[in-house]
């Protein structure tokens, strides 16, 4: 009898949580986007291509206010040229409906908006302070370009720092989950079972072996601070007093004498800056700032970063083996400067949509292939190349019209002059036709 309760117990639990997550799922989807951005790449293209290609990257965000922000990730729209935000509804918009408002290298975050005559709804923001190990959630987005996926796990840990990578933030406070986080999943929102967003996906650490990997994602805390900055202002103001810290362990702790895990050793000083102009020396153990006790080099390390350039701040200082007595040293906090995003790059080509092309006659065509059209000679780039056209390529129907020589397609040029509207090309590999929308 009691074996037969637990299963009960089981299988009621399970149903539960299905429907919990169905909830939460349901509850994001409206304010939930795929992210598709555009990048020049230098260099020569594969078959045939020359000069700059563009190569295409996936992410996810999601809706943050009814003005049409989204919140993302910086490494998403990093470097864009052109960003497409499609929603769960299948309404996409691109070009001058999408604008980047600021990005903060910083926290790898950044804001998106679309401007259109439409009511947007957001998503229920969290409040990640209040998360748990354990606690169930749910990463939304698009992996691999599968749009609306939804991967369920727990919070396996909080407060992750010191994290290696090779591009990203420098201010970590990760929330680590193993609800699976694939590549389009970066910028999406990690949900609890209330559907509210309590993080924002930001990447995976994959071993060489082993099924799956590790996911981590920005404290909807943190994000909600910097996207409001970016909203604002355009960037993120942040204080900065010029050194490095690092934490004291057991060893560090009994070889300077000092407590471990409480306060911040200095490690370097920046000559010149905040920090020396103050008097602070590597070797110094930062007790405590305005006179509230530090209790690590994160806690520290977030505190300056929230105070503002120009701020006076009271930092308690130990000196030496001993600790000696504390001082107090004042510091003027400086500006944390982020780099400037680089300026979209916008490469010129001498021919219509990057392609030069070439009357094309066939004297004997084999089956499949087509008997007129004209030759693709060259891709210099451009939305050519952005649709995937290559050298040797024959088209021969440009908006279901049969084209059948370069005049007929310099007539079509001058009647599409002022137009954005792509134009659909049926074009010719070898045997194999396939359509391809160019963008004029």
């Amino acid at each position: 009898m009691k074996q037969a309760l637990a299963c009960i117990v089981m299988i009621a639990g399970a149903a539960l949580a299905q429907v919990s997550f169905s909830s939460a799922a349901n509850a994001v989807r409206p304010s939930l986007v795929s992210i598709v951005t555009e990048k020049a790449v230098a260099g020569a293209g594969d078959s045939g291509t020359r000069g700059p290609t563009q190569s295409q990257e996936l992410g996810s965000g999601f809706v943050i206010d009814t003005l049409g922000h989204i919140l993302t990730c910086n490494h998403v729209v990093a470097d864009y040229e052109d960003v497409t935000v499609r929603f769960s509804d299948d309404k996409t918009y691109g070009g001058n409906d999408v604008v980047v408002v600021g990005v903060d290298p910083v926290t790898d975050l950044a804001v998106v908006q679309v401007r259109a005559k439409r009511r947007f709804t957001p998503a229920v923001l969290g409040n990640s302070d209040g998360l748990e190990v354990g606690q169930p959630v749910m990463a939304m987005g698009s992996p691999f370009g599968l749009e609306g996926t939804a991967t369920a796990g727990i919070v396996s840990g909080l407060s992750r720092w010191g994290l290696a990578k090779s591009t990203g933030p420098d201010f970590q406070d990760f929330i680590q989950t193993d609800a699976l986080i694939n590549p389009g999943n970066s910028g999406g929102p990690l949900v609890d079972v209330q559907g509210r967003v309590v993080g924002v996906s930001s990447f995976i650490r994959t071993p060489r072996s082993g099924p799956t990997g590790i996911g981590f994602a920005t404290p909807i805390d943190l994000a909600k601070s910097v996207a409001e900055q970016l909203i604002r202002n355009g960037k993120v103001t942040r204080g900065y007093i010029g050194m490095t810290t690092q934490a004291i362990t057991e060893a560090i702790g009994q070889a300077i004498g000092a407590s471990p895990g409480c306060g911040a050793l200095v490690a370097s000083v920046d000559p010149g800056q905040p920090a020396d102009r103050a008097g602070i020396r590597p070797g110094d153990v930062i007790i405590d700032l305005d006179s509230r006790s530090n209790p690590d080099v994160r806690w520290f390390q977030s505190e300056v970063a929230s105070r503002s350039p120009g701020e006076t701040v009271g930092l308690g200082v130990l000196r030496g083996r001993s600790g000696g007595p504390e001082r107090i040293l004042i510091v003027i906090l400086g500006s944390w400067v982020t780099p400037a995003p680089p300026m979209p790059r916008v490469f010129t080509t001498k021919h219509w949509l990057g392609i030069v092309v070439k009357d094309y006659h066939a004297a004997e065509p084999r089956s499949g292939e087509p008997d007129y059209g004209i030759e693709v000679t060259d891709v210099e780039g451009g939305t050519g190349a952005e649709a995937g056209l290559r050298s040797g390529d024959v088209i021969n129907e440009i908006n279901l019209a049969p084209v059948r020589s370069a005049a007929d397609f310099e007539k079509i040029q001058k009647v599409m002059a002022g137009s954005k509207r792509p134009l659909l090309f049926r074009v010719f590999r070898g045997r194999e036709a396939f359509y391809a929308a160019v963008k004029p």
